[in-house]
């Protein structure tokens, strides 16, 4: 079950990511919630406004650490001669990341 859709993502949450990169990450986002929740959310009759902010910073953090169209770019080179170039991207480990995850699940739902 979705918790959030594009359209509450992008207008009433302010999200900044096109429909696509919210559609690449919703699934995994919603199934990280139902996990932590034992899916209680699924059976609520409305979505409290903590899961879906909840959602959009998780959608947010998987495009910009996962997607690799999203992710931040550390350093990029040029070169004129024979044309080459190189790109590299900050590059979190597994165990960074589901820290951070398990941290921003923690912080919006020890309320749900």
């Amino acid at each position: 079950m979705h918790y959030l859709t594009y359209d509450e993502y992008s207008k009433e949450l302010g999200g900044v990511l096109d429909l696509t990169a919210f559609n690449r990450s919703v699934d995994r986002v919603c199934g990280i919630i139902d996990n932590a929740t034992h899916k209680r959310v699924e059976k609520m009759a409305e979505v409290p406004q903590s899961v879906k902010a909840l959602c959009r910073d998780l959608v947010e953090y998987y495009a910009i650490n996962v997607n690799v169209s999203e992710k931040e770019v550390a350093s990029r080179s040029e070169n004129a001669g024979p044309i080459s170039e190189s790109v590299s991207y900050v590059q979190r480990s597994k165990e960074e990341m589901q820290t951070d995850i398990d941290n921003m699940v923690f912080d919006y739902l020890s309320s749900v």
